[in-house]
């Protein structure tokens, strides 16, 4: 068997830069920004338009709703409900969006890809 030759080892410099960063704004600026601050940011609004999101849902929800009952006689109210939709409870206890479904609310306008939970914001 033939040895192969050894290959020579590579070493690099680091060459310094043309501008100092001291005299360069810009290059300040990008020395002492962290790139840790973005992501944690960005996953704060995202949390805050969950909340909005699922505030937003859960309004649209108890509206159908009230709409709903309203439209029934006064003393068969419940009864007719649950004949027709099932439970307050068993409503707020469906996804967001089977609960639109069953309700017929348009929900085109919500993020609904935030919302994978029940009217209380638990994950189904």
């Amino acid at each position: 068997m033939e040895k192969t030759p050894a290959r020579p080892k590579v070493s690099i410099h680091e060459h310094r830069l043309l501008v100092d960063s001291s005299k360069s704004k810009k290059l300040a600026a990008m020395a002492t920004k962290s790139p840790a601050v973005s992501p944690r940011l960005s996953k704060a609004k995202t949390v805050s338009d969950c909340q909005s999101e699922l505030q937003q849902a859960q309004q649209l929800i108890d509206a159908r709703i009230h709409d709903i009952m309203n439209s029934f006689p006064q003393g068969r109210r419940n009864k007719l409900f649950s004949f027709r939709f099932g439970s307050i409870a068993a409503i707020h206890a469906l996804e967001i969006k089977d609960a639109f479904k069953l309700l017929d609310i348009d929900y085109h306008h919500l993020n609904l890809r935030l919302l994978a939970a029940n009217y209380h914001g638990d994950t189904v």
